[in-house]
C-alpha cells in the first residue's frame, strides 16, 4: 500500500516546472531568487512552487539572514525510494515467478524461492530512526549465542561505509568479522555479504558467499518497515541448504527481527 507520506511527493511532483525547481534544490539548496533563474515562471510563482513541495514533506527551508535557503528533505526523499524499490522489488519478484518456474521433468530446476529468504517487521519509529538503530546498536539486537568466536563477545561493531565489516569482537580481543558492508544508503537500503559457511565457519571465498539486503520503508512517518532478504544462498555449494534451513528457522532472522522490534519498543516507551 502506498503511504500518503509517498503519495503527496508524487502528486506534487507531477508538474513538469515544480520537477524542476525540486531537481535544482537537490543539486544545490537555494534561495527563490537563484532557483528562479532561467526558468519561464516568476519568483512568486517559484516561492508557491515550493510550497507545495514543503507541505508534501519533499524539502524544507532554512533562514540566512534575510533570505530562506531551501533544500532537500531527505525523509521525504527516502519515502519516495523506498515505495519505488517496494513497487520493483515485488515487480521483480512476480516476474521470477512466473520466468524460473521448474519445467515439467526438469529435476535439475531450482525457484528462485528456494535460494532466499524474506523476513519483515513493523517497528513504531520514523525512517531514519529506524536504520540508525539498527546499524549503530546492532549488537543490541544480535542473540549473544550467535558467535563464531572461543570466548564470550563484548560487543558487536557495524562499521558505517561500503567496504567495512559487521564483526563480533571477544573478551579477550579477538575478532570475527562475518559480513562486509557491500552497500550503505541511508536511510532507506542496507546491503551485507554473509560470510559463514554451512559448516558455519568463515568462509574465505567471497565467490561462496550469500548476501542480504536489508530494506526500510516508510509506511507512515512515525511508522517504518524493515525488510531483511536472504538471498543467493546457493552460491555456498554443498550444503547451502543448511544456511538457508538456519536463517529461515525462528532462531534465525525471525528473533533479529524480534529482538530488534522489542529494542525499538524500549526506547519509545522511554
Amino acid at each position: 500500500m502506498m503511504t500518503t507520506y509517498a503519495t503527496n511527493g508524487w502528486a506534487a511532483l507531477s508538474d513538469p516546472t515544480r520537477r524542476a525547481i525540486f531537481e535544482r534544490v537537490i543539486e544545490h539548496p537555494s534561495a527563490v531568487g537563484e532557483l528562479a533563474l532561467g526558468l519561464p515562471v516568476s519568483r512568486p510563482a517559484v516561492s508557491q512552487h515550493l510550497k507545495v513541495l514543503k507541505d508534501a514533506g519533499l524539502v524544507i527551508d532554512k533562514r540566512a539572514g534575510k533570505q530562506r535557503i531551501y533544500q532537500v528533505d531527505p525523509d521525504g526523499l527516502a519515502a519516495l525510494r523506498a515505495e519505488l524499490d517496494r513497487f520493483w522489488s515485488k515487480t521483480l519478484a512476480a516476474y521470477k515467478t512466473v520466468v524460473e518456474q521448474p519445467t515439467k521433468g526438469d529435476p535439475m530446476s531450482i525457484q528462485a524461492a528456494d535460494t532466499s529468504v524474506l523476513n519483515s517487521i513493523v517497528v513504531e519509529a520514523p525512517i531514519s530512526r529506524a536504520f540508525k538503530v539498527f546499524t549503530e546498536d546492532f549488537g543490541s539486537f544480535k542473540p549473544p549465542e550467535h558467535n563464531l568466536l572461543k570466548v564470550d563477545i563484548a560487543e558487536t561493531v557495524f562499521e558505517p561505509k561500503v567496504g567495512g565489516f559487521l564483526y563480533d569482537r571477544g573478551v579477550d580481543g579477538s575478532v570475527c568479522r562475518w559480513a562486509r558492508v557491500l552497500a550503505y544508503e541511508p536511510p532507506s537500503r542496507l546491503l551485507l555479504s554473509w560470510d559463514i559457511s554451512p559448516r558455519w565457519q568463515i568462509e574465505e571465498d567471497p565467490r561462496k558467499t550469500s548476501e542480504w539486503e536489508v530494506r526500510f520503508i516508510a509506511e507512515t512517518p512515525e511508522r517504518t518497515r524493515v525488510e531483511i532478504e536472504h538471498r543467493n544462498l546457493d552460491r555456498h555449494g554443498e550444503g547451502w541448504q543448511s544456511v538457508r534451513d538456519g536463517v529461515a528457522a525462528d532462531q534465525g532472522w525471525p528473533l533479529y527481527l524480534l529482538r530488534y522490534a522489542d529494542r525499538m519498543a524500549r526506547e519509545r516507551q522511554g
